[in-house]
């Protein structure tokens, strides 16, 4: 039921903490537990099935919004597509001539890159997953919408832990517990507050996306 953020520089091993909980290929040396279970002893399904993930780089189907939306639950009734797309900051798909029922190109050809995010995002939530797992799921959508979204995932009506990989302190800061990789290990890890207080890499992190001089006092 936590909320654990992960951030670190290009290449230092978040997208590939994530995709060694999915089981997109295995540990080489280590182990990865879920709920006490190594992952290489959980059905493949079932692992895949309790998880559910929005990533950066999106793919979206050669279909409708709806379609897109509800493809982990086909049966997915209307109403809780909207309720999902509306958590996702999707409130444009609306305004659209065709609304949900407007079809989108191969890997979303026709939308924006904050677009198919949103949709990938709501796509994640209605699977009503007990993990999600969003990587640098809101990077291509402006600030005030990030903060409508972030709002919605403190208010789920359905438990679940959030694994959350960004780049902005915004994203990140109201998590249980923030990480900061940094050469394939764990440089860091705790509070916004308590990262604040250590004035290492976090703090740096702060400083320059607030635009402060790092003697300042956060």
């Amino acid at each position: 039921g936590q909320t654990i953020a992960i951030m670190g520089e290009t290449g230092c091993g978040k997208t590939t903490i994530t995709n060694l909980i999915s089981r997109f290929y295995d540990v080489s040396g280590g182990a990865v537990f879920v709920d006490g279970v190594n992952v290489k002893d959980w059905d493949l399904y079932q692992l895949r099935k309790n998880i559910g993930m929005a990533t950066q780089d999106v793919f979206l189907f050669s279909d409708t919004i709806d379609g897109n939306i509800a493809y982990g639950d086909p049966s997915l009734p209307e109403e809780d597509v909207k309720k999902f797309a509306y958590m996702a900051g999707a409130d444009f798909v609306e305004k659209m001539p065709d609304g949900y029922d407007t079809i989108v190109g191969e890997r979303g050809m026709g939308l924006s890159g904050g677009q198919k995010q949103r949709i990938a995002l709501a796509r994640a939530l209605a699977l009503r997953p007990p993990i999600l797992i969003l990587d640098d799921t809101t990077s291509a959508v402006d600030m005030e919408t990030e903060k409508f979204i972030q709002g919605q995932l403190k208010q789920l009506d359905f438990e679940c832990t959030k694994i959350i990989i960004a780049q902005r302190i915004s994203s990140v800061k109201h998590a249980d517990k923030i990480i900061i990789l940094r050469d394939h290990g764990i440089a860091e890890s705790g509070t916004h507050k308590e990262l604040l207080a250590k004035k290492g890499i976090y703090y740096d992190i702060y400083c320059i996306q607030q635009g402060m001089a790092k003697e300042v006092d956060a």
